[in-house]
């Protein structure tokens, strides 16, 4: 299992959008732990497919936040969602086959998130809050 856990540098400042990321976190946790456990790769694949789906909601989730404040960098992001979604059912169809690990696909995971959630996530948070409208909790 590699190092990962939720640490406020993830955090946006939205409080919707850091508790979905939490999730998230804790879903790519569990995938993580899979690996340690040697379970079978059909119970991988259920995380896998719990993972996507809520990745999937949570873009759909997010997306909405920005069209309600009016993100001007709305297709864009939207466009990154969609490109991971897709590079998400690559691996998982690579890690099916043997053609990719576990850890690479952990890896990928925790990486990716990362990196969007500072960079991508971070700015719209910016602009909810340049807008001064309240964030809601829920």
């Amino acid at each position: 299992m590699i190092n990962i856990k939720w640490d406020e540098k993830y955090s946006v400042g939205h409080a919707r959008i850091d508790h979905e990321h939490q999730v998230f976190v804790d879903l790519i946790i569990n995938v993580s732990r899979a690996e340690d456990r040697h379970s079978s790769k059909d119970r991988v694949m259920r995380l896998l497919v719990e993972l996507r789906k809520y990745a999937e909601f949570h873009f759909y989730s997010e997306e909405n936040i920005m069209l309600d404040h009016d993100f001007p960098e709305y297709e864009t992001h939207r466009q990154e969602h969609i490109r991971l979604l897709c590079e998400l059912d690559r691996r998982f169809h690579d890690y099916r086959l043997d053609a990719a690990t576990l850890s690479e696909l952990v890896d990928f995971l925790f990486q990716w998130f990362a990196l969007h959630t500072t960079c991508s996530d971070k700015k719209l948070a910016h602009h909810i809050a340049s807008t001064g409208e309240h964030t809601p909790s829920s």
